[in-house]
């Protein structure tokens, strides 16, 4: 007889499960619902570690069904159909992620993921006494990888009907991760830690959906052309176009030459965009071309952007112009024109807007 082929999609229970254990981790870490206790420490643990385990052996499932079994060369059907198969340990999934589905699980990663086994297997036959925050801040470290775990190397691998209802789990599970005060910082720090490394400082602005400096602007378009891009804290992609309109001056309703960029000339300057960088802090930002500008400013009477160090009295060079005209010869009398002092007003405002 031939061997039976391995299933094309992963058997969605198997990730169901796991997300099922994610929620109840979030919902006994969750520092916006109640106070997080050392009990609540404890089951978030034992759960945290059952999602481990459950989710792993999916990515093993998705690679070949043999390998959620302890020793592969003794796999049978009959025994995975029947659950009554030895499977493998964390240490031995990782070491199959890592060498035979090219999953990449960092030294770090992998440390945070055997640590928290132990920790479940001390809470759970001997008892553990150590300081409930420490263990929670190891929680949160596997907590960071499995989001992303889930996000990269789990959803792109199930059917459309299961891709769609976890993602519809995830995005519950969002709203508490963004609670988890552990979680936030393991999170923060790692994703700080890679823009640095970027040299991606004076790019990385502050994501309008979870306020995390995580949006790093500037990376290169996708397959399509598109130049969307996702915060690498809460993965909401966002399109240049929506990140200006955050950014607008008060009352403006659509870019106008208000936000003409000085570098590229694109309508797509953004005024006061919270950077990153400590050096910029707070800057004029240019959604097309990816480029702060500290020494930027609004003009005093058009609102044009211009150099704040041109011009002591704040205005762009037209303006300036204007004004030493006005100066020399007079402001423009209307009725020289043949128009009353209301129409005059009227037309002014138009070209100032």
């Amino acid at each position: 007889m031939r061997p039976r082929a391995a299933p094309p999609e992963l058997d969605f229970p198997l990730v169901r499960n796991g997300l099922d254990y994610l929620t109840s981790v979030v919902e006994h870490l969750d520092e916006n619902q109640s106070k997080v206790t050392a009990r609540d420490v404890k089951y978030a643990v034992l759960h945290l570690q059952a999602a481990v385990e459950v989710l792993l052996k999916a990515r093993l499932m998705a690679e070949h069904w043999s390998l959620v079994f302890s020793k592969p060369e003794d796999a049978t059907r009959k025994a995975l159909d029947e659950a009554t198969l030895s499977s493998v340990t964390t240490d031995q999934a990782i070491t199959r992620l890592r060498n035979i589905a090219a999953v990449p699980i960092t030294d770090k990663e992998e440390k945070a993921l055997t640590g928290l086994g132990k920790h479940r297997n001390k809470l759970q036959h001997f008892g553990l006494t150590a300081p409930a925050r420490a263990v929670e801040a190891k929680a949160g470290e596997v907590l960071d990888f499995l989001i992303r775990f889930v996000d990269e190397e789990l959803l792109i691998r199930l059917g459309p009907k299961e891709r769609k209802e976890a993602e519809r789990t995830l995005r519950g599970l969002r709203g508490g991760l963004a609670n988890i005060n552990t979680f936030m910082k393991e999170r923060t720090n790692r994703i700080r830690g890679e823009v640095k490394k970027e040299g991606a400082e004076n790019r990385t602005i502050q994501c309008p959906d979870c306020d995390q400096m995580a949006l790093v602007l500037g990376e290169a378009a996708n397959s399509d052309g598109e130049l969307t891009v996702s915060c690498r804290f809460c993965a909401s992609p966002w399109e240049p176009e929506e990140l200006l309109s955050f950014h607008r001056t008060e009352g403006q309703e659509e870019p106008s030459e208000l936000n003409t960029c000085p570098q590229c000339g694109e309508w797509m300057l953004g005024w006061r965009v919270r950077i990153l960088s400590e050096l910029v802090g707070e800057a004029p930002f240019c959604f097309a071309c990816s480029v702060a500008f500290p020494a930027l400013a609004p003009c005093d009477r058009c609102g044009r952007p211009t150099a704040a160090a041109d011009d002591s009295t704040g205005r762009c060079g037209s303006c300036w112009e204007d004004a030493m005209e006005e100066t020399r010869y007079g402001r423009e009398d209307p009725t020289d024109y043949g128009y009353g002092p209301e129409q005059w007003d009227d037309e002014n405002d138009e070209e100032q807007q």
